[in-house]
């Protein structure tokens, strides 16, 4: 009976995954007349008078449900949180923002924001701990825990005004070695960090949602809900922007180094070009050097991105304070590719017809009971440096019939490897074993660009 309860109320919402969880709040009423607005509002929702009456109907009865049903939390706020918040700063928030930097300036300067609140549901509980932002950046802290012990961590968490709007943000994921949480007496407490994209703003009161998984399967997975207030007295500096100007050269064109920009754990750096967005797709072996209790160097932090007509690119900086030394090294780039991104391969034949361009060698093609394994390759050019290239899952033969790629429980069969008996940046692909009208056409998804050497340093501040 829960399950249907939180199908149809999931299905008259929108978005429909937030809505199921929002029966709890206080405000029944105005959520409600806000869900009924909305849902008109849909495509498919269109229908007026009796339908709408009906599900209004059916609201009422589903909300009285989950209001007096023991059974039913879902992800309401405990008891205790409806008490006042314990003020004191939890010893593994004083752990996770370390000894220097942004977040403990932030933290020293009494800009942490208690919260306490607790969202619960069929044994998951996950304690929104307390925050620090600036509205353009949040940085969270929780704790998280199920009933049977299983460590639960959240699933493509997202944030989302009072009305339902998802606010547009990018997540800044850490590697595994960058990891602050920890597991302890079956708990495990972390931090999240979301930065406000575009003109997006944190509201003066928010959702924190999403699934939380323990590993197994999606369909153990737990929608789990927290309302936020932010305390407009307690906004954190979590942005500062550092004017570089200078410039380098890469084989004839002009970058410039224009600003450096200080957010929570990262130090992004902004790249522009008298061409425009400069025309780079990785940095190989860039490095952002400083003197901290970490080591000389700050590694990457997640890949470039474009924006405005310039790059950026950020490196791992959790406890770098203004003023510290920096100097940026490096001495490869990988350019975008430009060429078509297409693979014709005559399987019968052992031939390469047509490729993005002249570099990729076609290496083996296999056959076995179950499969044709088709491995092409780019000629290395550094031990340090992997050249990449996969293709669609989608192909066609030579009558224009559509084929997918060998795989197995949704895995595609494909693999990348530097090959020392070939000498190549190798890459394989298997298709069903059968017979195909010749040539067989595949769609390139990546594909490398040029590979420029040329090592520079460049000091940004002494």
């Amino acid at each position: 009976m829960a399950n249907e309860q939180e199908r149809l109320l999931e299905q008259y919402f929108e978005p429909a995954h937030i809505a199921g969880r929002r029966i709890a709040d206080q405000r029944l009423d105005a959520a409600i007349r806000n869900g009924m607005a909305r849902g008109r509002k849909a495509k498919y929702r269109r229908r007026i008078g009796s339908v709408a009456a009906s599900c209004a109907a059916v609201l009422c009865l589903l909300v009285a449900a989950a209001v007096y049903a023991p059974g039913m939390p879902f992800g309401s706020r405990s008891a205790s949180s409806q008490t006042a918040a314990d003020h004191r700063i939890p010893s593994y928030v004083e752990w996770s923002v370390g000894q220097r930097g942004m977040l403990r300036e932030a933290l020293d300067q009494g800009r942490y924001q208690a919260v306490g609140a607790t969202a619960s549901y069929e044994g998951y509980h996950v304690t929104v701990d307390g925050i620090m932002t600036d509205r353009k950046h949040l940085v969270l802290f929780y704790t998280s825990k199920s009933d049977n012990g299983d460590r639960i961590k959240p699933v493509n968490p997202g944030l989302y005004t009072t009305s339902y709007e998802k606010l547009p943000f990018r997540q800044f994921v850490r590697e595994d070695h960058q990891r602050t949480g920890y597991y302890d007496e079956g708990s495990y407490r972390d931090m999240l960090i979301f930065d406000l994209t575009g003109e997006g703003k944190l509201p003066d009161e928010f959702y924190f949602s999403g699934k939380w998984s323990n590993g197994e399967p999606v369909s153990t997975q737990k929608f789990l809900e927290v309302k936020i207030p932010v305390d407009l007295s307690k906004l954190a500096v979590l942005e500062r922007t550092v004017p570089v100007g200078q410039t380098f050269d890469f084989e004839g064109s002009e970058i410039k180094l224009d600003t450096m920009v200080q957010i929570p754990e990262r130090l992004n750096l902004t790249l522009t070009s008298d061409a425009g967005t400069p025309n780079i797709a990785r940095f190989l072996d860039w490095g952002l050097y400083t003197k901290n209790d970490r080591g000389n160097m700050l590694p990457p932090a997640m890949g470039a991105k474009t924006e405005n007509g310039r790059l950026i690119f950020g490196f791992y900086a959790p406890d770098y304070v203004k003023g510290d030394p920096l100097e940026l090294r490096g001495s490869w780039i990988e350019t975008a590719f430009q060429g078509e991104m297409k693979l014709v391969v005559d399987t019968n034949r052992f031939k390469l017809i047509q490729a993005p361009d002249s570099r990729l060698k076609l290496a083996s093609i296999e056959t076995s009971s179950g499969r044709i394994r088709i491995t092409s390759g780019f000629p290395s050019i550094d031990p340090r440096i992997s050249q990449y290239i996969n293709v669609k899952s989608e192909f066609t033969d030579g009558k224009g019939n559509k084929h997918q790629l060998l795989n197995d429980a949704e895995a595609v069969h494909e693999g990348w490897q530097k090959d020392p008996d070939t000498g190549l940046d190798a890459y394989y692909f298997d298709i069903p074993n059968k017979s195909y009208p010749q040539p067989l056409t595949f769609e390139v998804e990546q594909y490398p660009g040029t590979f420029v050497k040329q090592p520079f340093s460049l000091t940004i501040q002494k």
